[in-house]
């Protein structure tokens, strides 16, 4: 206590019309200010406002409103209805982008299933004609043409279509220069498409084994030759595979998709 007053008489000097408690005031500081180690950071964020804290930035607002200008109901109430609705938006979006990805993984799936599917069909179509054609091997194969094959027992077939024509015919067996080399006379020729087998008919001269192209013609009411529509016919003798796909061997050299036949006579 002795101490303390003789601090406070020696501050006292009534000949100074300063007041005593100025001699306590603190010296200015000099030179430049140096930031507090301790500030707050100013960086600023990133993220993206969430609800939570737009609900923290509405209370701190309406903590430190005006208590004279407080912020009116509807505004507030606006806010919140837009922050909602963004909000809900996002929601949707990444709803609508969720269900995008499940149905491009869907159609994926589905287009690879679909491809499988193809190429198992496929594989199975391969199967059963390769099957079908060798259950045509030892028969007559007929497609589009005008070729025929004799054996060497005179023994061939062909395939005509004379259409509305009837009457009598004849079959006229052409070589590789395009000359006629023999003939045979057909009667009874009832229109539409026939076939007739070489070996049941005279030919003049003689027919040779081989290969042969040829014609069938149709005797009119008025004596003209009109000719009718050929098909290519002989045994079916092979088969072989190209690409995946049946090929026929008709006589001894004639190749012939399988596709391509028209029809098969036993």
């Amino acid at each position: 206590m002795i101490t303390a007053t003789r601090n406070v008489a020696s501050a006292f000097d009534p000949s100074s019309t300063r007041p005593a408690y100025a001699a306590t005031e603190a010296t200015a500081p000099t030179g430049p200010a140096e930031p507090s180690s301790g500030a707050p950071s100013l960086t600023k964020s990133t993220k993206g406002m969430g609800q939570d804290e737009f609900l923290k930035m509405l209370v701190a607002q309406l903590k430190n409103q005006d208590p004279l200008n407080p912020m009116d109901g509807k505004d507030m109430a606006a806010q919140l209805a837009q922050f909602s609705t963004v909000e809900q938006l996002i929601t949707m979006n990444k709803s609508l982008e969720a269900q995008a990805a499940s149905a491009s993984g869907t159609a994926d799936a589905i287009k690879a299933l679909e491809t499988s599917q193809s190429e198992r069909a496929d594989n199975l179509a391969q199967l059963i004609e390769g099957q079908m054609a060798m259950g045509t091997v030892g028969k007559i194969g007929v497609t589009l043409g005008n070729t025929t094959f004799v054996d060497k027992a005179g023994n061939g077939t062909v395939v005509v279509d004379s259409g509305t024509q009837k009457g009598a015919g004849r079959i006229s067996m052409i070589n590789d220069k395009g000359q006629t080399i023999s003939s045979a006379s057909v009667g009874d020729v009832k229109g539409g498409q026939m076939a007739f087998e070489l070996g049941d008919y005279s030919w003049t001269p003689p027919l040779a084994p081989g290969k042969y192209t040829y014609k069938f013609e149709v005797a009119t009411d008025g004596g003209q030759w009109q000719a009718a529509k050929t098909y290519t016919a002989g045994r079916i003798t092979g088969m072989r595979y190209e690409s995946g796909n049946p090929i026929l061997i008709i006589g001894d050299a004639l190749s012939v998709p399988m596709s391509q036949l028209t029809q098969v006579r036993s």
